[in-house]
C-alpha cells in the first residue's frame, strides 16, 4: 500500500520581513509649537501623522508629512519631530529588524493607504490591550506587557507591522507605467478624489451630504459613486464625512481657539451633545479630554 504523503512536497516558508522586537508604540497629539528634544537609537522608527501636519528632522535633512503620511527612521539616526502653525496627531511605532529587506525602505515619504491605515488601527487596538502603558506617554523607555492581555496580541502587532512595511515596499517598487493601472483603476481612483473634495468643501458647514448633487456634479449614478467610493476607501460616504468632521474637530480643538459649542456648530453637528457622543466613539475621550490631553510645550 502507497504511503498517503509520497506525492507531497513541503514549501519551507520565506520570511522576507521579519519583526523580532517591539521597544514602543505611541499615539501623541501635538500642539502648535511642539518640539522633541529629538534621538537616536538603534532600532527602526516609524512615524505616521493621523491628523494635521508634522515637520521631522531625520540625519540632518527636513522633511514636513502631512495627515496620511509616514517615514521611517533607520537606526542610528538622529531624528526629531516639531510642529509650527498647526497641531498633528501622529503613531509611533519603534521596533527590531534585521531582515535584509528594509534595505528596499527609503529615505522618504510614504503615503499610506486604507489598508495600512487598518493595519495601524490594529496595532494601536491590541496595543493598549497588550501593555498597561499610556499610548501617550512621551518618555517610555519600556512598555510592561499586560498578564491578562488577549490571546496572541503581540504577534497580531509583529504581523501588522510586517504587512505594513511589505506593502509600502510593493508599492514603491511598481512602475507608474504599469499595465495593471488600467483605465478602469484610475477613473475609480478620480470619482474617490473627487468625492472626497467634495466632502471637505463642505466640512466648515451645517449642509448635510447630498449624494445626488454629488451624482449630478461627478455625472455617475449614485449607486456607482457609493461603490466605487466603498472599494477605495473601506468606508460609506456619510461615515468617510463623519471621519473628516472628527479629524477637522481635532485641528480646531488643538487651535484652543474655538469653544466645544462653537466647533459642533461650525461642523454641522446639530448639538453639543451629539458632537460629544460622535466624538468619543471615535477618540475614546471627550472633546475636553481631548484638549487636555495635547502635548503643547516645547520639550528641548
Amino acid at each position: 500500500m502507497n504511503n498517503a504523503n509520497e506525492n507531497y512536497v513541503k514549501n519551507f516558508l520565506k520570511t522576507t520581513v521579519n519583526i523580532t522586537g517591539i521597544y514602543t508604540i505611541h499615539y501623541f497629539k501635538y500642539g502648535k509649537n511642539f518640539r522633541f528634544h529629538g534621538e537616536k537609537h538603534d532600532f527602526w522608527e516609524m512615524v505616521y501623522i493621523d491628523s494635521g501636519n508634522a515637520s521631522i528632522i531625520s540625519d540632518g535633512n527636513t522633511f514636513s508629512l502631512r495627515q496620511g503620511e509616514a517615514f521611517f527612521h533607520k537606526p542610528n539616526e538622529p531624528h526629531n519631530i516639531y510642529t509650527t502653525d498647526n497641531f498633528a496627531n501622529s503613531v509611533i511605532i519603534s521596533f527590531e529588524c534585521k531582515s535584509r529587506a528594509m534595505r528596499l525602505i527609503k529615505n522618504k515619504i510614504y503615503s499610506v493607504g486604507e489598508n495600512e491605515k487598518i493595519l495601524l488601527n490594529k496595532i494601536l487596538h491590541e496595543a493598549k490591550l497588550s501593555y498597561r502603558d499610556k499610548l501617550d506617554e512621551l518618555h517610555l523607555l519600556k512598555m510592561t506587557k499586560n498578564p491578562s492581555a488577549p490571546f496572541a496580541g503581540e504577534q497580531i502587532i509583529k504581523n501588522s507591522i510586517e504587512l505594513i512595511i511589505i506593502s509600502l515596499i510593493r508599492k514603491d517598487r511598481i512602475s507608474d507605467t504599469s499595465e495593471n493601472n488600467s483605465l478602469i483603476s484610475a477613473s475609480s481612483d478620480k470619482i474617490t478624489d473627487n468625492v472626497i473634495s467634495i466632502l471637505n468643501d463642505k466640512l466648515i458647514s451645517a449642509q448635510n451630504i447630498n449624494l445626488d448633487e454629488i451624482s449630478y456634479k461627478l455625472g455617475f449614478s449614485k449607486s456607482y459613486i457609493k461603490a466605487q467610493f466603498k472599494k477605495k476607501t473601506g468606508y460609506s460616504v456619510i461615515q468617510y464625512f463623519i471621519k473628516l468632521k472628527i479629524n477637522k474637530s481635532k485641528e480646531l480643538l488643538s487651535q484652543k481657539k474655538f469653544t466645544v459649542s462653537e466647533i459642533s456648530d461650525m461642523l454641522g453637528f446639530g448639538s453639543i451633545f451629539y458632537f460629544s457622543r460622535l466624538f468619543k466613539k471615535h477618540t475614546d475621550m471627550t472633546p475636553t479630554e481631548y484638549i487636555n490631553s495635547i502635548k503643547a510645550d516645547n520639550l528641548l
